[in-house]
């Protein structure tokens, strides 16, 4: 990374903005910029000053993105550079040390970007390999020394480059790119508190596979020994292997995407042990096939529900919320008597209070008795340091 005293953007931004930073918000939007010396490259140091030109705090400049600075401190000023990073880097990965001692558990984050300190950048790690995923361009120039660091620090195999949708790519850098390390020609293998799964990391979502709900997984095993499950939009089986692994009787994953199921069946023979729990994949639209199923008359001890996300957009939300009414009374006519009830939701611009007061009104409208067990939020590697970071949400229902 350059010196501060190089490459850097000088900007002044609205009392507005100075405020929220100053709350330790992120994010400096493109219509809270006043001015600034010069149009910023991808990468650059910005400098964000309040108009009485006063220090207020230092990003990350990317010109093509809304969210036009991703601050990296506030504060007294500091030099942003490698030594910088390595030590920000490093303090993110001590958080992990705890799982990172756990031999039963080799798939984590190390890196949960913003709410780390390191906006814009993610980092998982399975077992020998490591995935970077960018969500901003403006690391694109300090990928080097990423990726230096991260090796230094944890040794992998691998290391595989993902980038956000809304980043382009180039020949020099693309979205599953191998930037460290020997090639990855398929999936590659991780434990998950002793449970085996396949990760993609070179062309799965996100960073290969859904890390953020292995504590919501973990309890959903404690619920499921003896018990009838289905696990509605189970992609490659997270809920699925560990209700298995609690001593289910059986379980149905349901997805629309075959080759998600596919991969559920893969990551049930990875565990032998679990081949006393009869496994079923259905595919199709859950909404159809909740419905289909309800109509037969089927009961499931455990229900859950764990859509992707409803709410890209803003303007999403409402059309989301009557999503989960709907998916909520779809799961209430499957759940048998005394069989529990488990909805998560992964849409950010949905709040925790209003998707679980739609989920409990949605409960309450059936007319049948319940008990509304907990209330989840995130994973110990995922932590939550702004309010738009806080996206994952559960809730435990008994019928």
């Amino acid at each position: 990374m350059p010196p501060l005293s190089q490459e850097t953007v000088s900007v002044t931004v609205t009392p507005a903005a100075v405020k929220s930073v100053r709350n330790g918000h992120p994010w400096i939007y493109a219509e809270s910029i006043i001015r600034a010396n010069r149009e910023g490259n991808p990468g650059d140091i910005a400098v964000i000053y309040n108009q009485k030109r006063e220090y207020t705090a230092i990003g990350l400049y990317d010109p093509a993105s809304p969210i036009r600075i991703r601050v990296l401190h506030r504060g007294r000023q500091t030099s942003i550079d490698e030594d910088w990073l390595k030590r920000r880097i490093e303090d993110s990965i001590a958080k992990r040390a705890e799982l990172a001692e756990d031999i039963s558990t080799t798939g984590y984050r190390l890196i949960h970007g913003e709410n780390d300190g390191l906006p814009g950048l993610v980092a998982d790690i399975y077992g020998a390999v490591l995935v970077i995923k960018l969500d901003t361009a403006a690391w694109i120039r300090h990928l080097r020394i990423i990726k230096d660091i991260m090796t230094e620090l944890t040794a992998p195999e691998s290391i595989v480059l993902r980038l956000s949708r809304t980043i382009e790519d180039t020949p020099e850098t693309y979205d599953g790119q191998i930037i460290y390390g020997k090639e990855i020609t398929g999936p590659v293998v991780f434990s998950e508190n002793g449970i085996l799964f396949e990760a993609d990391p070179v062309n799965g979502q996100k960073t290969g596979f859904f890390l953020d709900q292995r504590e919501n997984r973990a309890m959903v095993k404690e619920l499921s020994r003896g018990k009838d499950v289905l696990n509605v939009f189970s992609y490659n089986g997270g809920f699925s292997l560990y209700a298995a692994s609690g001593g289910a009787k059986s379980v149905i994953s349901l997805d629309i995407a075959h080759e998600a199921l596919t991969a559920s069946e893969r990551n049930f023979a990875l565990n032998p042990s679990l081949s006393g729990c009869r496994h079923e994949i259905l595919c199709g639209d859950a909404f159809e096939q909740m419905k289909l199923l309800a109509d037969k008359g089927r009961k499931f001890d455990v229900v859950i529900v764990d859509p992707p996300s409803f709410a890209r957009k803003q303007q999403d939300v409402h059309q989301a919320l009557k999503a989960y009414e709907k998916l909520t009374r779809l799961a209430v006519s499957l759940t048998a008597k005394g069989g529990m009830m488990v909805c998560a939701s992964c849409s950010a611009r949905v709040s925790s209070d209003d998707f679980f007061d739609t989920v409990v009104k949605a409960v309450k409208k059936s007319g049948r008795a319940f008990t509304e067990t907990s209330r989840t939020l995130h994973a110990s590697d995922h932590p939550v340091g702004f309010p738009e970071g806080a996206y994952l949400k559960c809730v435990y229902i008994r019928m």
